[in-house]
This record gives structure tokens, sequence and C-alpha cells, in this order.
């Protein structure tokens, strides 16, 4: 199908039903709309921008003006000008694994935006369908590349152990994962989960530090700076915030470096590179109240009561063994999402075993969310304001509101 929209947007002759698309993207757009305020979900500002770009660009295609097709080729344009430049600048500052590929992938976008902004070969009025036919394009190509992957994987394979054979510089295609593999089997019995005493499992927190409630003095107000990467206080000193995951009273995740690292303006850039030379030795806190006393109180506890504690504790068990801190590869904030995968992995198809649940999970705007935050925090990295979102949104998928609630809001 991308293939086939991609030769209609570039012979010069437009078969594609651009009104009929418009009208079902402004159906799209009031659903948002109203769905954003109806406080459905954790995500309203995302939904509303979301909503309100969409109506903008269904508007657009509806009246047909001569300069709509203009102004929505600028509008992709300045995209994907935004989002190659953003991929490309984070993949060169912190040099994470297989940051190259991503600075290709951030060039590819800004060829893309060139050709969105000059009026060939689409001519203006090939632009939706130019911009459909790479999207499913890409789509198509990413499905065929996991399902690829997928077949090559054991039944037994989980999120945490594919997380480890992926680590580092290599990526095999089969992810070294074989029903041969000599530690596969112990990585997967391990020991037995622990059990509350009351037979009933115990409420998983997500505890986020933000770095303008964890700065010792009043921050500076930085738009998206202070939310997601770091605050500044008036004296100069950097805070980026910190994040553990709890079940009390016997798991704690919490991973801090060994020694305070030097976060002064002129040595943070430096620190930003996620190579092994910036590895420091790392340690991990015992629970929330001690850390709690000796700095502050979490900002904000996301709470799960869905999970899987065999997988937790799998993952929590390996992952420990290693005690090495990285301000970007390896911190706080990358330990506590990939432990929360860990524990939420096949939560729902365990719980609700119904194939409507997957359809269900097809429509929930939180799940594509969280796709474009992990997304994002795999090409620059994991920070507390980012966990923090993600976290939010998977419990939002996790834990769905009442489908009566639903109702009484559309009534």
């Amino acid at each position: 199908m991308g293939v086939a929209f991609l030769f209609d947007a570039l012979d010069g002759v437009l078969n594609f039903p651009l009104t009929l698309f418009g009208f079902l993207l402004l159906l799209e757009s009031l659903v948002t709309l109203w769905a954003a305020n109806s406080g459905l979900g954790a995500q309203k500002t995302l939904r509303y921008l979301k909503g309100a770009l969409f109506l903008l660009i269904a508007v657009l295609i509806i009246i047909q003006h001569q300069t709509s097709n203009m102004v929505l080729a600028m509008l992709f344009g300045i995209a994907f000008t935004i989002g190659g430049s953003l991929q490309i600048t984070s993949a060169t500052i912190v040099r994470f694994p297989r940051w190259r590929m991503a600075v290709l992938g951030g060039c590819v976008q800004i060829v893309l935006a060139i050709l969105f902004f000059q009026p060939y070969p689409t001519h203006y009025k090939g632009t939706v369908p130019y911009c459909l036919a790479l999207g499913l394009m890409f789509g198509g190509w990413n499905m065929i590349w996991l399902a690829l992957r997928s077949r090559m994987l054991p039944q037994q394979a989980s999120a945490d152990v594919l997380l480890d054979r992926n680590s580092g510089s290599a990526r095999p295609f089969d992810a070294g994962l074989h029903d041969g593999a000599s530690d596969l089997r112990s990585r997967l019995e391990g020991e037995p989960s622990a059990a509350a005493p009351d037979g009933q499992q115990r409420a998983l927190t997500v505890h986020v530090w933000t770095p303008t409630g964890s700065a010792k003095g009043p921050a500076r107000r930085r738009p998206v700076i202070d939310r997601y990467i770091a605050a500044v206080d008036r004296h100069g000193v950097i805070s980026t915030g910190h994040a553990a995951l709890e079940i009390s009273p016997d798991l704690y995740i919490s991973l801090y470096p060994a020694e305070e690292i030097d976060r002064s303006p002129d040595q943070f850039a430096r620190l930003l590179r996620a190579t092994a030379d910036n590895d420091v030795k790392g340690r991990y806190l015992t629970d929330y109240p001690s850390e709690a006393a000796a700095w502050c109180e979490s900002t904000e506890k996301i709470v799960f009561r869905d999970y899987c504690r065999a997988s937790l504790d799998r993952f929590w068990r390996h992952y420990r063994e290693t005690e090495i801190y990285n301000l970007t590869s390896r911190n706080c904030s990358s330990t506590v999402a990939n432990a929360l995968e860990a524990a939420l992995e096949g939560v729902i198809g365990r719980r609700d075993g119904h194939w409507f649940n997957a359809v269900r999970m097809m429509f929930t705007p939180e799940i594509w969310v969280a796709c474009h935050i992990r997304k994002r925090a795999m090409t620059m990295a994991w920070t507390p304001g980012m966990v923090l979102d993600y976290a939010r949104a998977l419990r939002a998928v996790v834990h769905p509101r009442p489908l009566f609630r639903r109702l009484k809001r559309l009534r």
C-alpha cells in the first residue's frame, strides 16, 4: 500500500481520495479533543496538541485551497527537520550503542524534510499521499523485521533476557537466543519469587524525584529542559532528579553512583557520553524510607496493582550483579524503566486472555505515547521526567478506566 501511494503521489495524477481522508482525520481530531477534555488518561497536554494539529491538517485538506498543500508540506517539513535534528544532536552528544545508525536515521529525516520543502517531485499536491506512503512503508518494514526476529526466538524468551542479550555495540539478528544456549534455562528458571504472607500481591510503586522538585534551592525556570533533562538552581548547581521502584517491604531498586559525580556545567557535557570511560562504581540503596529521610520525599508516585513478580525478581537478581553507574546509559532512570518493563510483560494477557484486549490496546492512545517516549529515551537517555511519563502511560494501559465511567462522560 505504501509503494502504491508513493507512485500515486509522484506521477502527477492524484487518485488518492483526499477529501474522504480529510473528513476521517477531522473525526479523529474531534475524538482526541473530546478524550482529552474528559480527563481520561494521563497525557492531557499531548492529546490536546495532537487533536489541535490533526484538526488543522484536516481543515487544510478539506478546504482544498490553492495554498493548503504548500502549508501542509511546510508543516511536515518542519516536523521532520526538528525530529531529525534532535536525533542527530542527541546521538552525537550521548554516543549510546549504535549511535551511528541513529545519526543515519536523523540524516534520512533531514532529506525527507528537504523533499517536503521544495515542490519536486510531489508538486505539493501529493504531500499527504507522500507522507502516508512513507509511514506505511516504514511501518511495514518494521513489522516484517519484527516478525523475522520473533520467529527465531524460543518460546521462553522474555524481555529482561532480550535486554541483556542486546546490550553493547553488537546486536545479532536473533538476539543471541537459541534453544541450546547454556545459560538460557538458568536465566529463565532461577529462584522462586517472594510472595506476600497474606497471599495478596503487594502494590508496585514507581518513585520519581523531578529535577525541579529535588533541587536544593529555587530552580531557574527553563520549560522542557527542567522537566526532562536537568534543573539549575540560582547557585549554578545542576539537579537531574532520581527514580526508584519499590515493592514494600522486601524489594527496592534504586541505583546511585558510589561517589558523587561532579555535575558542574564545565564537566557535565563530557559526562553525557554513554561510553565506557564514563562508567563509575555504583551502589544500590536498600529501602525508600532511609533514602527519603536522607534526601527528601519523592515528587511523584505511580502505583501498579497488576504485575509479574517472578519476572521482576529474575530481572533484579541478574541486574544487581553488575555495580556500574553511567549517567546516560545505566542510570537510575534506565534501571527503573527496564525493571518496570520486566514486571509488566504479559500482565494483560495473563489477567484478561480474551482477544478483544489486543484490539483495545491498539486503540489506547497511551500505548502509542509510551512507544514514542521509549524511542526518544533510547536515542537520548532515560531521565526521571521520561520515566514519570512512561510509567503514567503504562499505568493507563495496564489499569484502564472502567467502561461505565467512560459512558458517564459521554452522556
